[in-house]
């Protein structure tokens, strides 16, 4: 045990858990921090076994593997499925679960995730868009899956990228990856399919204020392991709230500064894509 810090064991974390609603059969994605914890027993091979634990065998667990920081602005790109290291951007909980034997991991250049359980192969998605139809993130909305964040808050909640690339907001373009490649773990090299929704320059997101909206709305179930919060809301409740606050004003998501842009940027009237709301 490390000097001040809380010693928390598997079956703390999997009481932890169950206490936010996490059970078997669930299909969970995960954000994660291990330090945030403090002194965890076995380290982050034991916060995926509680994990897995949980959900059971009929389960399935979903980690980002993302390389974003590595290969958003380079023009040419080899990601390795099988080998390419999941970035600081994560933490390493996602690079000990995307090595484990049974996970496999998807193509998407910047934003590849990892799964293990029934579920996995149909979480993968199509390798093309990062958040939006036909995207991992699409599939958990299917699935009803569960939106997890152990020592983390919503500032690192990607599932927010979802409702900016289903409403197609102005201040992001799409860009693709046509001179990249992609090894597949059977060794095959393929083109990349992969396109991003990259935000334009000038423009940041707010994500840390949804919090206190989502529990305004109480859609989110909290506990404390460690030191660690634990937040656990199911993903179609965060799309379907934040599409919602984002239909009457379509750059709600960025900080005022952004906010303040978008409306000198666009002073003729700009619509919602979906449902047609002015900002």
């Amino acid at each position: 045990m490390m000097e001040g810090k809380p010693h928390v064991t598997k079956e703390d974390i999997k009481r932890g858990l169950r206490s936010v609603g996490l059970g078997e059969g669930d299909v969970v994605f995960v954000h994660s921090s291990l330090s945030s914890f403090g002194y965890v027993v076995g380290g982050a091979d034991t916060v995926i076994d509680a994990l897995l634990e949980v959900v059971s065998r009929s389960g399935t667990v979903v980690m980002p593997t993302f390389t974003w920081s590595l290969f958003h602005d380079k023009e040419e790109v080899l990601f390795d499925v099988a080998r390419t290291p999941v970035k600081s951007e994560v933490g390493i909980i996602p690079e000990v679960f995307r090595n484990r034997k049974e996970a496999i991991r998807s193509c998407h250049i910047c934003h590849s995730v990892a799964a293990i359980g029934p579920h996995a192969e149909d979480v993968m998605g199509e390798g093309i868009r990062s958040f939006g139809e036909g995207s991992t993130f699409h599939q958990l909305y299917k699935l009803d899956s569960w939106y997890l964040l152990l020592g983390v808050g919503f500032s690192v909640c990607t599932a927010l990228h979802m409702v900016e690339e289903f409403m197609q907001v102005p201040y992001r373009y799409y860009r693709d990856f046509k001179r990249s490649k992609v090894i597949l773990p059977d060794g095959r090299v393929v083109p990349s399919k992969s396109v991003e929704f990259l935000r334009k320059k000038g423009y940041y997101n707010d994500f840390e204020k949804m919090e206190r909206i989502f529990l305004k709305e109480g859609i989110l179930r909290i506990c404390k392991v460690g030191n660690a919060r634990i937040i656990n809301a199911k993903i179609r409740d965060i799309f379907n709230v934040t599409r919602r606050y984002m239909e009457s004003d379509i750059g709600f998501l960025l900080t005022p500064e952004s906010r303040t842009l978008l409306r000198k940027e666009y002073k003729k009237r700009v619509k919602s894509p979906i449902e047609g709301e002015d900002i």
